[in-house]
């Protein structure tokens, strides 16, 4: 890479991906060269690099987002890094949400179509912020106490995140979701 490569895109995504791979990488046998690895065959980068600006569907998204994390799936599944790929699913939509949170949501493009509805990284602690809030019915609030994030197979993630969507109030943009994230109240 010449040195004139090297911008502020090239410092935050690679900040990004580190992010991303820790926080995917909890309690699994997988390294950040692996995540890194995995989040170069996707072509997010150049997907941010090209289309950050431009509008984007819900449906839209969710279709690049399934894509992506389909072949975060298989491509940790075919390196025989990730045991049962069905476990994967979670991490993989974590590892997506937090390299686009880096990337995307709390930027200088964080008012673009894609900061509004990517999805914020699900994990025990938001699912049980959420699962605590009285605002929030109690058929959610158990839905979110009873869910792993590890274990969310995509049918699963994305259920879960219908039922947020039409269940947690003020959450638009999306990444207001995080509000419910809150260490000292996780329980698991």
């Amino acid at each position: 890479m010449d040195s004139t490569d090297y911008d502020l895109f090239e410092h935050r995504h690679r900040f990004s991906v580190w992010a991303a791979a820790r926080a995917a990488q909890i309690r699994m046998a997988v390294s950040v060269n692996e995540l890194h690895d995995a989040l170069g065959k996707i072509g997010i980068k150049e997907f941010v690099r090209r289309r950050i600006e431009e509008e984007i569907t819900e449906e839209g998204f969710q279709n690049q987002h399934k894509g992506w994390c389909g072949e975060i799936v298989k491509f940790l599944y075919d390196s025989d890094v990730s045991g049962d790929s069905k476990l994967w699913y979670g991490r993989a939509a974590k590892l997506v949400a937090m390299y686009l949170k880096g990337m995307v949501v709390v930027g200088h493009h964080s008012k673009t179509p894609l900061a509004r509805i990517a999805h914020p990284p699900i994990d025990s602690i938001l699912l049980d912020g959420i699962a605590r809030c009285d605002c929030v019915p109690a058929a959610t609030r158990r839905l979110c106490r009873s869910t792993a994030w590890t274990k969310l197979d995509s049918d699963r993630y994305y259920s879960l995140i219908k039922e947020i969507k039409a269940n947690v109030p003020d959450i638009d943009p999306f990444w207001r979701l995080e509000r419910y994230w809150h260490p000292k109240s996780a329980a698991r």
